[in-house]
């Protein structure tokens, strides 16, 4: 009986811990940490390409830190504003808030108090142009790209914006102010991002199309897409190259740039002939792998 009576006592004690433990889990996964990951990698990725010397470790410790606080913030709020549409699509159906893990109330405020915080963390421990810069992207992503997503198909461009913004987040992080450098770094990330959205879009087409969004792929020919993609990727081969001309970097990072684009021109062309999803699945991941290893290739080729 009173071996009964202490398991009971153990299992009550470690219910709470258990409950808050999940809580946290499921607090963290708003901030969509795969996502936030990449925003983070790809801003301090581009403050090291605009440094013409090692930044202070300091400041890199404080760009990430504000803009992980700030961008987990508002993935946290773009959960909350499209809670009603992931609970109709697989993909997100087990996503905190429509699974019920977590509440509309806490998502909202979590992701208000955070996305606000690191805007003030990054105005006084970086600069206030990074600041500025981060609420553009915050703000753009939040309150343009996402309502958009159901109402037009220019939010697949609209969208990019965001996106564009990461590397002059990094670059005004170092440099505080704006050069030809950090809107090159802009166009290359905007015009990657298209083919992305467009090719996730294609993917998950009849989750999309039960939510009602409205992205180019579900309201329009699939060949219009195809052919936005070859047309995106055939852009970014050139411009990719320009970092060069503007002393970014030496002779290497044009040869890999050149190398990188033909071989996202061949994966896309390819899938625009096939249009399987395994074709599908292939693009996805050589967008995927393409961004941060020309990133990686600029700054391991800056000038000595």
């Amino acid at each position: 009986m009173n071996t009964l009576s202490t398991e009971k006592a153990v299992l009550a004690a470690t219910k709470p811990s258990f409950r808050l433990r999940e809580k946290l889990v499921a607090i963290l996964e708003l901030t969509k940490p795969r996502a936030l990951l990449m925003i983070v990698f790809t801003t301090l990725l581009s403050a090291l390409i605009a440094a013409t010397r090692s930044p202070h470790w300091l400041l890199l410790v404080h760009t990430a830190f504000g803009v992980a606080l700030a961008g987990g913030g508002s993935l946290a709020l773009n959960q909350h504003m499209e809670r009603d549409l992931d609970s109709q699509m697989e993909r997100t159906a087990s996503r905190p808030l429509p699974s019920g893990r977590v509440s509309a109330t806490l998502a909202f405020w979590v992701g208000l108090g955070a996305m606000i915080s690191g805007y003030i963390y990054l105005w006084f421990t970086v600069n206030p142009r990074c600041s500025i810069a981060t609420m553009i992207c915050g703000f753009s992503y939040l309150y343009l790209y996402t309502p958009l997503k159901c109402h037009s198909s220019l939010s697949t461009f609209v969208g990019a914006i965001p996106g564009g913004m990461l590397p002059i987040m990094g670059w005004l992080a170092v440099r505080n102010k704006m050069e030809i450098g950090a809107w090159i770094l802009f166009a290359i990330l905007f015009l990657w991002q298209i083919p992305h959205a467009l090719i996730i879009s294609i993917r998950h087409r009849k989750d999309y199309h039960r939510a009602g969004m409205k992205q180019l792929p579900l309201i329009s020919q699939q060949l219009l897409s195809y052919r936005q993609m070859v047309f995106n990727v055939l852009i970014l081969i050139p411009l990719t190259i320009t970092p060069y001309y503007f002393n970014m970097t030496e002779e290497i990072y044009p040869l890999v740039a050149l190398g990188l684009g033909f071989l996202l021109f061949v994966v896309v062309v390819r899938y625009s002939m096939l249009r399987s999803p395994h074709t599908a699945k292939h693009v996805f991941i050589a967008l995927n792998a393409y961004l941060p290893i020309l990133l990686l290739a600029m700054y391991l080729d800056r000038p000595g």
